[in-house]
């Protein structure tokens, strides 16, 4: 099924027999969006435990990952890290469900943040910002509260459910004040204009046609390029936003990159992926493994090392 916007559509548009189960998957979500936080962690963590018993080929990802970033771990140890990666992905699905279907303000009292004067001091220079991130388990629970302290456009992906996309999209509308599809690029350079921050996920493999080849973990993968282009072509500061789940809720940080970007177009995939190695470090298991991020090879034609 093609991948659409689905802001133009009324629900009506969906309402036909093939749309019916999605949406009971739907309530469903919305029923567990009430949970209070701690059964929401300890219910997630069982989702996730489910997850890894139905998800063969998603633990078999897990451990390549693994293998090509951490050598050094054993076998036991990546079983282990990957049994406590599901856990955590469990949690962040239903903190999804929440963040749709809640109020923001239900978690505030469990948000820190760090780095608040950054974001006066960058916003003040006026010219945007461009904020970006990794992929990690509490993305959308997290995001719904960084416009509390900073008016930010996401840069988002379109599902391919129709269901999700419908309501994926008009909650991140209600949430922020604008979102951008990744490939409208004119929308970003209109965001920046007008001084606001868009924000982007950098550590996903988009393919070669976007891309630059650099070192993440030590293995060459595609990055996309466009973020130091942009910033050159606007002036635009660069912040790192950090995030997580700890004990009690949940961690928000924001740093300025400095000297950046360069000229060149590997460099700064480079210093790209070296920050999101130091934000993945201290929070291992919360990190989104499930993803092929080395499926595109530096010379084309060369197998995936996800192909058994």
């Amino acid at each position: 099924m093609a991948k659409k916007s689905t802001l133009d559509k009324s629900f009506t548009s969906f309402i036909g027999p093939k749309y019916w189960l999605s949406w009971a998957g739907m309530g469903i979500a919305y029923l567990l969006s009430f949970l209070p936080w701690p059964v929401l962690q300890a219910f997630g963590g069982f989702v996730g435990r489910i997850l890894y018993l139905l998800a063969p080929r998603r633990r078999y990802i897990c451990d390549v990952n693994f293998q090509i970033c951490f050598p050094e771990m054993s076998a036991a140890e990546r079983k282990q890290l990957t049994k406590e990666h599901f856990d955590s992905m469990g949690k962040g699905l239903l903190e999804t469900f929440a963040s749709w279907f809640q109020n923001k303000e239900k978690f505030a009292s469990r948000i820190t943040f760090e780095g608040e004067d950054v974001i006066e001091r960058v916003i003040e220079k006026g010219r945007g910002c461009v904020l970006i991130s990794g992929h990690f388990s509490s993305l959308d629970i997290c995001g719904s509260q960084v416009p509390r302290i900073l008016d930010v456009h996401p840069i988002y992906k379109l599902q391919r459910n129709p269901v999700m996309n419908w309501v994926m999209e008009r909650q991140r509308k209600a949430l922020f004040s604008k979102t951008i599809e990744r490939r409208n690029m004119r929308e970003v350079l209109k965001s920046l204009k007008k001084n606001k921050a868009v924000w982007y996920a950098v550590d996903q493999d988009y393919g070669r046609k976007d891309s630059v080849f650099a070192p993440f973990y030590g293995r060459e993968c595609a990055t996309i390029a466009h973020i130091g282009r942009i910033a050159k072509m606007t002036n635009a500061p660069v912040v790192l936003y950090d995030y997580g789940r700890t004990k009690n809720g949940y961690k928000l940080i924001f740093t300025e990159v400095e000297n950046y970007p360069t000229e060149d177009d590997i460099v700064n995939a480079t210093r790209i992926n070296e920050l999101m190695e130091q934000a993945i470090e201290p929070k291992k298991a919360q990190y989104f493994w499930a993803h092929r991020r080395f499926k595109t090879q530096p010379i084309a034609g060369d197998p995936s090392p996800y192909k058994k």
